[in-house]
């Protein structure tokens, strides 16, 4: 790539080297006597020199490579050079070749833009000790770093890594919290009873085998603790939802709050706790529910009737 660039550079230099032995005229004086070093040097950019304009030494004549490590947007150089100093820019996807046509009586500005979005700006400038003869860009930016580039999404990456680490630390917290609000919202001359008794009830259904266990009571919500196994011999089950009907002379459906299941996925051969709370309903004797688990994207659905609250 970068010979092709130079390649493209001789085709745009030549001609005017062969004009200038057409001609018959020798070198200037003052051309003859410049004689600087040519070099090749790395332009780290980081966020404390990113807005001072790192220098680019070119010299009239001379090519200069400039290299990045990310990929150049296409036609993303641009010089502002209205008094005709530069060659025309050659780019490739990652080089640039700047060819003054002669020395620089002042310094040009040179935008870049990267296919992340960075934009970088530089000074062009003809010094007489020195000139670049190659230029390697790196980048090393945080805090001016493009939204799409490396190195903002690996600073996202790590602010998301950090923000789950602190919800799990803190998802028992969260629930102590939660249930002290609900103490704050009771009636203090209210009695408030904690009951837990065991349930019984279960199915099998759907290669399926659903269990309830336990049912608490606590501050006008109930908790119902079921076991699930999977018995089929490959298909995994996933738990979509639950629902919940109050049975009597009419069934009438009760809103699930909240259900929580030990594993994303149930492998099969493999059984979990399940947990569904709904607010209480009223008390009756003999109260009776009936609880359905439903398949997400499945139709390996369980309903147990008649559980006695």
């Amino acid at each position: 790539m970068l010979r092709s660039l130079v390649v493209a550079l001789f085709a745009t230099v030549a001609p005017v080297a062969t004009l200038a032995a057409a001609s018959g005229r020798a070198p200037s004086a003052e051309a003859a006597q410049v004689k600087r070093e040519l070099r090749r040097r790395t332009l780290a950019i980081n966020d404390s020199n990113v807005s001072s304009l790192p220098e680019i030494h070119v010299a009239g004549g001379t090519a200069t490579v400039v290299s990045f490590q990310v990929p150049l947007r296409s036609g993303g150089a641009f010089i502002a050079d209205v008094k005709g100093l530069m060659n025309p820019l050659s780019q490739s996807d990652r080089f640039l070749v700047l060819v003054p046509k002669k020395d620089l009586p002042g310094p040009l500005p040179l935008n870049v833009s990267l296919a992340d979005g960075t934009v970088l700006t530089f000074k062009l400038l003809t010094i007489a000790t020195d000139a670049d003869a190659q230029v390697d860009v790196a980048l090393d930016l945080e805090r001016s770093a493009a939204p799409d580039s490396a190195a903002a999404l690996k600073t996202s990456l790590v602010s998301v890594r950090a923000q789950l680490d602190e919800c799990q630390a803190g998802s028992a917290a969260a629930g102590v919290a939660k249930i002290a609000s609900l103490f704050i919202q009771q009636n203090l001359d209210a009695p408030h009873a904690f009951e837990r008794h065991a349930i019984r009830g279960g199915d099998k259904q759907s290669r399926l085998l659903v269990e309830a266990r336990w049912v608490y009571r606590l501050l006008g919500m109930t908790y119902l603790v079921l076991t699930v196994e999977n018995r089929d011999p490959v298909k995994p089950w996933v738990l979509d939802r639950a629902e919940v009907k109050l049975l009597g002379s009419s069934s009438v459906d009760v809103k699930v709050l909240s259900i929580q299941a030990e594993l994303a996925t149930l492998p099969p051969d493999v059984s979990e706790k399940v947990v569904v709370a709904f607010a209480t309903p009223p008390q009756t004797a003999r109260q009776k529910v009936s609880l359905s688990l439903l398949e997400k994207e499945g139709a390996r659905h369980v309903v147990l009737d008649g559980l006695e609250l």
